[in-house]
């Protein structure tokens, strides 16, 4: 936990998506005053808010898939495309996208208002957006405070600035490949952490015991492994690992869903054939299920659409479950709590991604945008995300058979083993020593 006095950070997100505050709430308890929200209309001047509203729009059209010009198309394109790693080669030449982001901060002055209210103090901030990282080291303050927090699990070119080996900026990175990504892109190993994606406090418990994480993780494979086809291999490391005596024989006859639909309501049109098909498993009490509508009013009177429809609404509160606030912080709070008794995260490869961290099997739904796709390959390179294994139609059938089989008590385990999630405590110390604790275990 934060003492009272202790230092304290500009924790900065901006208005392109859920992800990038999903990035910066966890590190609240080190946040001067509040998260700041660049290009939001709370905390821009008028024609800065136009213009992260035009970006915010573009993203937000992107997610949603519909029509937009093609310049925005080809901007979009530029502004997401990732290399291939190999061969390994120096990808630190500047592209297009950077060099037309750094003409927006020295010629629309987009950022400057972050600038304007952070300059006149020694305290540190920390961006989980690329541009406010930039516009702060353009206007050349903070050269040794200036950290900029990375939301995937690779990245394109334009988290970099144009000439990275000058560059004082300073890298939260949140796996190995964003490393070595970062690495490519000429920034220095000295600027670069490796810390880990910050999740909630309040899903990890004690930084040094794990003690929440355990706990749930444990309730978690016992629910998904109901013919003890997991335990039966990997029952001695979990229980040496999670500090418990004994598997119980007793197994819920339930398992507990969670679909969570993107920050700019993207596939939630998948959560009508889903709830169709698991409509007579909700009924038998055989799963239960989370639908996550974010701060989406529309999306939210479509969750209850489709329940009246499918005539389930008698289930509401008592099988089914609807996760929806106005206000982001009071979304996000609920949405953290859900995930303590979610034993399946059905989500696109966002930033939830790093989730698998706490021990959940990420059920991958389609990929918006080349960063998703990143972000889905690592999933299923470290075996905590797992594929749809038929069609929406007949989720009642290929979803009870993975637990059946065993595969999601695995992706929990791996995720659990392999996926970093020690960012929040890192990034915490970071800021209150200047140094922080780098280690090849994602366990520590």
């Amino acid at each position: 936990m934060i003492e009272n006095g202790a230092k304290k950070a500009w924790v900065v997100s901006a208005i392109m998506g859920l992800g990038h505050t999903r990035a910066a709430y966890p590190l609240r308890d080190i946040a001067f005053e509040n998260i700041i929200v660049e290009g939001s209309r709370e905390f821009c001047q008028p024609d800065k808010y136009r213009i992260w509203h035009r970006l915010a729009n573009m993203y937000y059209l992107l997610s949603r898939a519909t029509g937009i010009s093609i310049i925005g198309t080809y901007a979009l394109v530029a502004l997401q495309k990732i290399p291939p790693y190999y061969p390994l080669r120096d990808l630190s030449e500047p592209t297009l996208a950077v060099k037309y982001l750094n003409f927006l901060i020295r010629k629309h002055k987009l950022g400057s208002t972050l600038v304007e209210k952070v300059k006149a103090d020694s305290m540190p901030v920390i961006s989980t957006f690329y541009a406010t990282a930039m516009a702060i080291e353009i206007a050349g303050i903070k050269p040794n405070d200036n950290y900029l927090l990375i939301c995937d699990a690779d990245i394109n070119r334009v988290w970099v600035p144009l000439n990275p080996r000058e560059s004082t900026i300073k890298y939260l990175a949140p796996c190995t490949q964003v490393k070595r990504r970062l690495l490519s892109y000429g920034v220095p190993e000295k600027n670069i952490y490796l810390v880990g994606f910050p999740l909630p406090k309040e899903n990890i418990g004690d930084g040094k015991t794990l003690n929440v994480i355990k706990n749930d993780l444990f309730g978690r494979l016992v629910r998904l492994d109901p013919a003890n086809k997991f335990f039966r291999i990997h029952g001695k490391d979990v229980l040496g690992f999670l500090e418990k005596d004994a598997i119980p024989r007793q197994r819920d006859d339930f398992f507990v869903l969670s679909f969570t639909v993107g920050g700019a309501g993207a596939q939630v049109e998948m959560a009508e054939k889903i709830l169709k098909s698991l409509r007579d498993k909700i009924k038998q009490g055989k799963i239960k299920i989370n639908l996550s509508a974010g701060v989406q009013k529309p999306v939210l009177t479509r969750f209850h659409e489709y329940i009246k429809a499918l005539g389930l609404n008698e289930f509401v509160g008592n099988g089914i479950n609807i996760i929806y606030d106005e206000n982001v912080y009071a979304y996000m709070d609920k949405f953290d709590q859900m995930l303590r008794t979610t034993d399946v995260l059905w989500t696109k490869p966002s930033e939830l991604s790093f989730y698998c961290g706490l021990g959940i099997p990420i059920l991958l739904a389609p990929a918006v945008g080349t960063h998703e796709e990143y972000n889905a390959t690592w999933l299923q390179e470290i075996h905590a995300g797992v594929k749809p294994a038929g069609p929406l139609e007949y989720t009642n059938e290929w979803l009870f058979d993975l637990r059946e089989n065993g595969r999601l008590a695995e992706a929990a385990w791996d995720g659990f083993l392999k996926a970093r999630k020690m960012g929040t405590y890192r990034i915490e110390e970071l800021i209150a020593t200047g140094q922080c604790t780098q280690s090849d275990s994602p366990l520590e």
